[in-house]
């Protein structure tokens, strides 16, 4: 597709007049017959695309091609909607032309909005951990910093509360997982002594998403999001699979396999770390303090295992076995090994 032209006749290259087009994403020169190899060694310095109008920007990035003739230069990341890009082709011999290509149109139509976040319960334990925010359709990325606040009980964004640079997205760019400072939560660390918990037992906060955050495609969302809470006392004993509560179905229905952890658990490792070797539905309930699961088939009488992994987490990081705050030099991105644990029931 033809998203925009720029045409100039340039002096001492002949008489044809040589254009450029943005066609399927790529800077394509017309009318000049390009060389197998670019003179002088480098292609930047006869075509060179830039975003915005700015004199002192770097030429975006990308690589050059000679497609039967013609200079091709293909950005490394798409040509975005909305924004103005300025080209500079320059052939050896002749004038530099200077001209502004238009990428697509931007949508016009919001769409992208927050489903939930997670943890869901109103009280959260002081060392918090980890944030999930669950979108409608795929984000924009490195806006969280930007879009993305803790506020205090009189509205005021908190300093330090999140981990510098870390944005972490699944695959389909629909969930971003935001860390909280480990070394706000950790005891005996400097941000931690010099700052403080970022959450504080018996106080109120909000977490604010703002409505300004873009989808994917550079169009800000339907709305914005807030979730308020109020801080718990910090969480420093593991999670013991060993005292959860499993309640068996009955045996020829589709009831629910229901397992009560007694707190709220990490919702994210809920979904992939507990396992049954049955087919059927996960389901997560009652602010992540249930697991639920449905089988596709109804039950046979007999005996099961549930197996944990025990890189299953609490709200504030800590694992079977493993407190979150045992080790103050440990990086919370680190890989543990893990095992399984096998939880036995029977249907009868």
């Amino acid at each position: 597709m033809l998203a925009a032209l720029l045409f100039a006749a340039l002096a001492g290259i002949g008489a044809n007049s040589v254009s450029i087009a943005l066609q399927n994403g790529a800077f394509h020169v017309f009318g000049w017959n390009a060389p197998s190899s670019p003179p002088g060694g480098d292609w930047g310095r006869i075509l060179a695309v830039y975003t915005g109008m700015e004199s002192n920007l770097p030429a975006v990035l990308g690589l050059y091609s000679v497609e039967q003739g013609r200079l091709v230069f293909r950005p490394r990341y798409p040509v975005a909607a909305g924004v103005n890009y300025r080209v500079v082709f320059h052939p050896p011999g002749g004038t530099a032309v200077e001209q502004t290509i238009a990428g697509p149109p931007r949508p016009v139509n919001s769409v992208a909005r927050v489903t939930a976040v997670y943890p869901s319960a109103d009280v959260l334990p002081a060392n918090l951990l980890r944030f999930y925010i669950q979108f409608s359709a795929p984000m924009s990325k490195g806006e969280a910093a930007a879009r993305l606040h803790l506020l205090d009980s009189k509205g005021k964004a908190l300093p330090a509360v999140f981990l510098a640079g870390e944005e972490l997205w699944d695959p389909a760019g629909t969930r971003l997982t935001m860390t909280l400072d480990p070394g706000r939560i950790k005891r005996g660390l400097t941000s931690n002594m010099a700052l403080g918990d970022a959450i504080v037992a018996g106080r109120r906060y909000t977490l604010a998403i703002d409505q300004e955050w873009n989808d994917e495609r550079g169009v800000a969302m339907v709305e914005g999001y807030r979730k308020s809470f109020r801080g718990g006392p910090a969480d420093r004993i593991p999670p013991d699979p060993k005292t959860w509560r499993i309640a068996p179905p009955a045996a020829g229905s589709r009831n629910p396999l229901v397992v009560r952890f007694g707190e709220s658990l990490n919702h994210a490792l809920l979904e992939r770390m507990l396992r049954i070797d049955v087919a059927g539905k996960i389901t997560i309930a009652a602010g992540e303090t249930e697991w639920r699961f449905i089988p596709d088939s109804p039950w046979r009488a007999g005996g099961y295992r549930l197996m944990v992994n025990t890189a299953i987490e609490d709200l504030a990081g800590n694992r079977p076995g493993l407190p979150f705050d045992v080790d103050i030099f440990q990086n919370v991105t680190e890989h543990i090994a893990t095992t399984t644990m096998p939880l036995p029931f029977t249907v009868r």
